[in-house]
């Protein structure tokens, strides 16, 4: 039985879909929101409609004056079929007396759905006049000659589009079957049950991707195998994006920018392609309306890139590309930055320089309203808050009130910042770009895509409650290997607010059911724990060192809490052994998706992380003269090297060679993917481990008789979730993530829960409560505040140290700050803000070392304590702020990365985090 999720629209079609599903296999019976109750392969009543039956298929009628996009997915839906089906439909344009037929159309453009809304056969009040929503309808005689139609009316061409992709996930197709090549099953009949349906609109009205840092994968692939007379990237790719961006409800695509790529506007048929499937282009951050800087502009044609000494010439290369590009749907960035993802090329303080903006805005507002519509609130228009950008904007950088405001993560997947209420409050909106792919410091990630949809919720879900909700782009890098990521993303956009109720291990239950049936729970429950692993350290940051530094030894401790080391690889080496398992039951028609989806990821970053461990055991074995464990583990380390380029190469000769390129195991070749020094035996002294490789000074014993959290190894360590007690107070309740926060419980068992997870305050929206502009000031005003208490037991006496280990997020608006507080044994608060974490890392800056590791640290002195019972509790000060980790330590306790495991009392048990997340 599929997990289900919790839809609060069209709730009596999805309830009636969920009826029929038993009928379905299981990868067709992904929880759809888009598509009325149908059945598989059953015989069914005659108020069923069917869809195909034993090798006949209805054929589709789309009017000849309906837009380009319509008959796009008709003919699209009519190949989905076929797949499916062994027979394809008939698109026509004309009725001939068919006995049955699916009548396609698009409010306003096609007369035949205008005039069944009209005579009361069709009922369109739910969706005339919204966004891409659809109705979904059986009707008897709905023209002559024809004695039932399934009515497909779109509110405009986008939502009918949705409503015939949705019907074909429901059939079986998934979105994914080209870019991930998962199987199409074959079936006899598929029939519509459900007499009415209706698609909603979109919560976000605008969602899409940027493909990007496409240096290593997309472009020499596509160079190779789709665009090869172009040798780069060009109509053949996008077509494909294109219909998988429709497959998965999204309207949007920044296209691939980077120096060596065709602009997209260098090839007519680009744009053409877009308006024929109905999707809406945009651009960076960076390339204002649509302009393709670093393949267009030419500095030894046109002059510098520097609005102040050269307005004229930049403002007739913005009008020469609306001049053609004009005429499609488009959402044009505005303002100004560097020629290519740099700072805004100008002198001057920061006031002069938003002065500068401020008219390059206005210029560009001129253009556009010369070229594509002189009413300029009808022309979506974003200024992109990134880098120094948001940075003269806080200055006082002035824009029009219909342009909407584009907020951004921080590259790392966290929001840098939101709009206060009165940005929300502006005509144009709110706009979000986050990152699931990144060129740049402190380091890249390019390779795989390993942040974690419970990481996606917890900060989209914060977007979405500060009304960001006009445009969502998600940079995507190559597109490939961010599949999943990719579609959470876009359901995100399409269903928030209901989405949020989704967990990460029900989302991937559902995504790789759908993709595969009986063996999607597995592969959900293994790509769980991947993002647990990943999530203590991305692949790409393995060698802890910086953009371009020499790698180092890994900060997992071997001399220490059962040898962190050892742990990890242990972990690690079984995650990988539960990927080859599952491969021998795969199915042969599904091991090409199986390898791309979940073998390619969870093996090569195994083997990558071990390359690192076994490195780090051949020091550890050469410090202690043991010289045949020196050849033994760099001999281990090589092989592991040597795993990442196999497994590279077998992924570009999948199915038959098709995703040639596509894949690289070492991205702009940083150092990290290289395959490190490892220690010798030819060194004449041993040589200096790690400073963070030690043993404890403080023993004191784990055996202790003591319940609950308990001193060991001069330690107290306790996930955020596990306190003791909680205060709610109205307005502002505590809500546990289970899914989200670095979690050491590596006792990977595909049937066990975590050990942990974050908590912070529910609707990240609230403002602070009020008591807490008194903290400071009265400590009777805590008695007004949230809170939350720990208790643990110490056996040492002497200065003890608190480390707060949150998610290194940032203040949710401009008007909030990161603060909390905290007392022990029932002492004064400390008053704490987040904004002045400490970095852990030399070298780094404090928010580098905290995106490195995902965690911003806190170290709070809590004076000297005495052996016995005590308690620390931590009070609510700002929303946005997401505790995971509490560790209390004693001089000469051990290190440990990211922090020591749980410290436990023998015979103690504690509960795994639950709550409403």
């Amino acid at each position: 039985m599929l997990r289900r999720w919790k839809f609060s629209t069209a709730a009596a079609g999805l309830t009636a879909l969920l009826c029929a599903a038993a009928a379905l296999p299981a990868f067709a019976q992904e929880a759809d929101h888009d598509a009325p109750a149908l059945i598989l392969d059953r015989p069914v009543d005659t108020s069923a409609f069917p869809l195909f039956d034993h090798g006949r298929a209805t054929p589709i009628y789309v009017a000849d004056g309906d837009a380009a996009p319509v008959r796009t997915v008709a003919n699209a839906f009519a190949a989905d079929v076929r797949a499916v089906s062994g027979v394809r439909p008939t698109v026509v344009n004309k009725v001939s007396g068919e006995q049955q037929m699916i009548l396609v159309g698009t409010l306003g453009h096609s007369a035949m759905i205008d005039a069944l809304a009209h005579s009361g056969q069709l009922d369109t009040s739910a969706i005339a006049g919204q966004w891409e929503a659809a109705s979904v309808s059986i009707v008897d005689h709905p023209l002559p000659g024809v004695a039932r139609a399934l009515v497909i009316a779109g509110s405009d061409p986008r939502g009918a589009a949705f409503a015939l992709f949705g019907l074909s996930r429901a059939i079986g197709v998934s979105p994914w079957s080209w870019w991930a090549d998962v199987p199409i099953a074959h079936h006899t009949s598929a029939a519509i049950m459900q007499q009415h349906f209706v698609q909603p609109p979109p919560a976000v009205q605008y969602r899409g991707i940027f493909i990007n840092d496409e240096d290593w994968g997309i472009r020499p692939w596509a160079a190779k195998k789709m665009d090869p007379q172009l040798r780069n990237i060009g109509p053949h790719t996008y077509a494909r994006v294109f219909e998988l961006l429709l497959r998965l409800h999204a309207n949007t695509l920044w296209p691939a920018m980077h120096p060596g790529t065709m602009p997209f506007h260098a090839v007519p048929e680009n744009a053409k392609l877009a308006a024929e499937w109905g999707i809406v282009m945009g651009s960076s951050h960076s390339e204002a309306l649509l302009r393709d800087n670093v393949g267009e502009w030419d500095e030894g044609r046109d002059g510098p890139w520097n609005y102040q000494i050269n307005r004229d010439a930049i403002d007739r290369y913005w009008d020469k590309g609306l001049e053609v590009n004009g005429q499609y749907e488009n959402f044009y960035t505005v303002g100004m930055r560097g020629q290519h993802d740099t700072g805004l090329e100008a002198t001057g303080s920061n006031e002069v320089k938003a002065q500068l903006v401020e008219q390059a805005i206005a210029d560009q507002r001129a253009i556009l309203a010369r070229r594509v519509n002189p009413d300029l609130a009808k022309i979506p228009q974003v200024i992109w808050l990134y880098k120094e950008s948001i940075d003269l904007y806080r200055v006082g950088m002035k824009v029009p009130d219909d342009v909407t405001l584009g907020w951004t993560d921080d590259n790392f997947g966290y929001i840098r910042q939101l709009p206060d209420a009165e940005e929300r409050a502006r005509s144009g909106g709110s706009a979000l770009y986050y990152h699931v792919s990144y060129w740049g410091t402190p380091h890249d990630y390019l390779w795989l895509c390993s942040t974690p949809p419970a990481l996606m919720r917890e900060e989209l879900t914060k977007a979405w409650d500060h009304g960001v909700r006009k445009l969502w782009i998600l940079n995507v890098g190559d597109l490939k290997p961010a599949e999943s990521d990719i579609e959470y993303f876009l359901r995100m956009a399409w269903q928030e607010p209901s989405f949020r109720d989704v967990s990460q291990p029900d989302y991937l239950q559902s995504w790789y059911t759908a993709q595969f049936g009986g063996q999607g729970t597995a592969m959900a429950s293994l790509m769980d724990h991947w993002y647990q692993l990943t999530f203590l350290r991305k692949p790409e940051f393995m060698g802890f060192n910086g953009y371009d530094d020499a790698v180092q030894r890994t900060a997992f401790n071997p001399l220490a809490w059962g040898d962190q080391n050892q742990q990890m690889m242990a972990a690690w080496q079984q995650l990988a052994a539960e990927s080859r398992s599952l491969a021998e039951k795969i199915k042969p028609d599904q091991r090409d998706a199986f390898f791309e989806l979940v073998a390619y990821p969870v093996e090569a970053s195994s083997a990558h992380a071990l390359k690192f461990l076994w490195t780090d055991r051949s020091y550890l074995a050469q410090h202690g003269r043991d010289f045949a464990a020196v050849d033994h583990d760099s001999v281990e380390a090589k092989a592991a090297y040597d795993r990442v380029q196999s497994l590279t190469a077998d992924y570009n000769q999948l199915a038959g060679g098709k995703w040639d390129g596509m894949m690289s195991s070492h991205p702009r070749d940083r150092r990290v993917f290289e395959m490190p020094e490892t220690a010798t035996v030819l060194a004449t002294a041993p040589l200096q481990l790690p400073g963070d490789w030690r043993a404890p000074k403080n023993s004191a014993s784990s055996e202790t008789s003591e319940q609950g959290f308990v001193e060991q190894n001069g330690t107290i360590s306790i996930n955020a979730a596990h306190f003791a007690a909680r205060k709610d107070m109205p307005q502002a309740a505590w809500e546990i993530w289970p899914d989200l926060g670095l979690d050491l419980g590596l006792d990977l068992s595909l049937n066990r829960s975590r050990s942990g997870g974050s908590v912070s305050i529910a609707g990240p929206g609230a403002a602070s409560p009020a008591a807490w502009t008194q903290m400071e000031k009265r400590a009777e005003a805590i008695a007004q505040t949230p809170s939350l208490r720990y208790d643990f037991t110490t056996s040492t006496s002497g200065e003890a140290t608190a480390s707060i280990y949150l998610l290194p997020s940032f203040p949710v608006d401009s008007s909030q700050r990161l603060r909390y507080a905290l007392s022990i044994d029932g002492g004064a608060p400390i008053v704490l803000d987040a904004a002045g974490a400490e970095a852990h890392q030399a070298g780094l800056s404090p928010w580098a070392a905290n995106v490195l590791r995902n965690a911003m640290v806190q170290i709070v002195p809590l004076g000297s304590l005495t052996p016995g019972k005590h308690t620390l509790v931590l009070y609510y000060g700002d929303p946005g702020v997401v505790f995971q980790h509490i560790m209390v330590s004693f001089p000469g306790a051990a290190p440990a990365y990211p922090f020591a495991p749980e410290t436990i009392g023998k015979g103690s048990t504690v509960a795994a985090a639950s709550g409403s997340r």
